[in-house]
């Protein structure tokens, strides 16, 4: 026969396995990929041939990003001429490596031009960044530096140290529930 001890102490049993079960996904989960932020501008409005250029970047360690932006200077879209291309390279300022030169490919946009580029950073420190834009008949060059940075990854044990003070409350919240249903019996 089941005494109201018996259905307390199953009770606390089934809820402590459901903990163990929770804490146990939260520490096999996937790694998550977050994103620190927002590209940033490195250059701002530097003419360059009929354009004016402004660089942005998402340095993450792996595979950053740089969007390559140009506008008109005159505003006057109708009579640019044509890019040829627009490439990117990057190098440790420590010279560690030599220059590895990256293709920016085209992107569609309503008034001037804007290419991407996706460029590997194999650590985190400075690198040194050169943008060149080549047109039919003239070519330009902007240089500026940028620190690779993490890309905010996130793994299991960062979750469950975020997850811990939710847990505590969840696990107080319970044992409240489980006094108040044992002295209300």
């Amino acid at each position: 026969m089941n005494t109201p001890q018996d259905n307390v102490s199953t009770r606390k049993r089934k809820w402590y396995y459901a903990m163990v079960l929770i804490c146990c996904l939260i520490l096999w989960a996937p790694k998550t990929d977050a994103h620190e932020g927002p590209p940033f501008r490195i250059i701002v409005d530097q003419e360059v041939g009929p354009y004016l250029v402004t660089v942005w970047t998402d340095p993450d360690i792996g595979i950053g990003t740089f969007f390559v932006v140009l506008e008109p200077i005159s505003g006057d879209n109708e009579k640019l001429p044509e890019i040829s291309a627009v490439k990117v390279g990057v190098a440790p300022t420590s010279g560690r490596l030599e220059e590895k030169i990256y293709s920016a490919e085209s992107q569609q946009v309503r008034n001037g031009a804007r290419y991407l580029a996706e460029v590997e950073f194999d650590q985190g420190e400075m690198w040194k960044v050169r943008v060149i834009i080549e047109g039919q008949d003239w070519e330009g060059e902007l240089n500026s530096e940028v620190e690779a940075t993490p890309d905010g990854s996130i793994g299991p044990i960062v979750i469950v140290i975020y997850a811990l003070p939710f847990i505590g409350i969840g696990i107080l919240w319970i044992r409240a529930i489980m006094r108040r249903r044992e002295t209300e019996e």
